[in-house]
């Protein structure tokens, strides 16, 4: 975490300065002089006002946020002035050797499970003149970038009453996820106090609608569930924050806790506990940052192989026009043979035998009888031939594909050797957990 107080020593000198205007007041103005806190700059104690010493130093200790080195400096300064000065942050009249810890429970009630609800999504009327609004897939492709479970809309009498939900994981994080999509309703000032205000700003310039959004409580449930009655109504329950917050981040806090004294057993449980809690948010956006690249790439890598298969398939089709233009090209030099084959017949046939002497005669049925024999015993070695051709060149065809077939099983097998022992390199060490304490 960057801190203004390391970035600049001048700002240090002044800020320096600033603090030891407190220290030139009288011991009996250290539990009634109210004043602003000397550290914080455009932050929420540069405009609030601490009332004595208790209450300064109290926030000065814990504040975690912002310029954090200088607010634990000023707290320790303030202390060692006010025990040099013979005084404590203790009260007058307070008697001393006797303590008083928390009166009030710090849990409260919260809905349960996470929601937070969403206003303005009413977009138009319909035919039937009751609201439209946003849908619920729309509405969570708007917040895609947390961790939504589901949406919800409200309706009415008039149709979609505007008010939307967005439920979250029933867990700690779920909870968690809900809080930090609060506080971006907050940062961007399109909260429920903005919702509220009486001149707030629904539209943005070209017609927009501007979301405005904040954690549910009950009573947003209830005005949720106003007009919907039995399976329509939204459930929810109230429970403890503690209970489904608190604990289960403890636990997790302990565990994380737990990790970090195996891998460095010379710093402190507190210590380990705050950096694990200060990076949690880091973390957890750097785990979606990855998930939404390792989506990326997925995606990527599914689109290059349509493309391999595309390209394959258009190869393919190449090569079978090829193929199919050579069978019509046969089956034309087919036809063009039975046709001259039966030309020649008809020729044959049609020679005039019956007429001139009978040598001549009998000699023209001979030549008619020979060139019918001898075509007929033609066709039967060519159809003999053509077959023995057309079965070798099957046998060809099928040791073609065979030989192709154990080409593409060999290479299958360079492949998964070579992944085998690319996930062998880069196999995961075994973690064994340490025995010592």
């Amino acid at each position: 975490m960057s801190d203004d107080y390391d970035s600049d020593a001048s700002e240090k000198s002044f800020e320096t300065r600033k603090m030891n205007k407190w220290f030139k007041i009288s011991v009996d103005q250290i539990h009634e002089r109210q004043s602003h806190c000397p550290a914080c700059q455009n932050g929420p104690g540069a405009i609030a006002w601490f009332k004595g010493l208790e209450s300064l130093v109290r926030h000065a200790r814990t504040m975690g946020s912002r310029r954090v080195k200088l607010h634990r400096e000023l707290a320790a300064l303030l202390e060692e002035e006010i025990s040099h000065r013979g005084s404590s942050v203790v009260q007058p009249g307070e008697h001393f050797g006797k303590w008083n810890g928390l009166t009030e429970s710090t849990d409260r009630q919260i809905v349960w499970p996470p929601m937070v609800i969403v206003m303005n999504t009413r977009l138009e009327k319909g035919e039937d003149d009751k609201w439209l609004g946003m849908g619920n897939q729309e509405l969570l492709e708007y917040f895609s970038t947390y961790a939504v479970t589901k949406a919800r809309h409200a309706y009415g009498p008039v149709g979609h009453r505007g008010m939307s939900v967005l439920i979250f994981e029933s867990s700690a994080v779920g909870y968690i996820e809900a809080e930090r999509l609060d506080k971006r309703f907050v940062d961007q000032r399109t909260h429920r106090d903005n919702y509220m205000q009486k001149h707030r700003a629904l539209f943005l310039p070209g017609g927009i609608r501007q979301l405005y959004g904040f954690l549910a409580t009950k009573e947003d449930m209830e005005d949720f569930n106003k007009h919907h009655q039995g399976k329509s109504r939204l459930k929810y329950e109230m429970r403890s924050h503690n209970e489904m917050v608190v604990a289960p981040m403890k636990k997790m806090s302990e565990d994380n806790q737990q990790l970090t004294y195996v891998k460095n057993k010379g710093v402190k449980t507190e210590q380990r506990s705050k950096v694990v809690q200060g990076t949690l948010d880091v973390v957890a956006q750097k785990l979606r940052e990855t998930e939404e690249e390792n989506i990326f790439v997925r995606r990527k890598a599914k689109e290059k192989h349509s493309e391999y298969e595309e390209e394959m398939k258009s190869q393919e089709k190449f090569f079978l026009d090829q193929i199919e233009n050579i069978h019509k090209a046969l089956e034309d030099k087919e036809r063009e043979f039975e046709r001259l084959l039966q030309e020649e017949r008809a020729k044959a046939r049609q020679c005039d035998v019956d007429s001139g002497t009978t040598e001549n005669r009998r000699l023209r049925k001979e030549q008619v009888q020979r060139f019918m024999y001898c075509q007929v015993k033609d066709v039967q070695e060519f159809e003999a031939e053509a077959d023995q051709l057309i079965k070798a060149h099957e046998e060809k065809k099928v040791q073609l594909k065979k030989e192709y077939a154990a080409k593409e099983v060999e290479l299958e097998k360079e492949f998964d050797a070579a992944f085998t022992g690319l996930m062998e390199k880069h196999k995961p060490n075994t973690f064994q957990a340490s025995n010592s304490s």
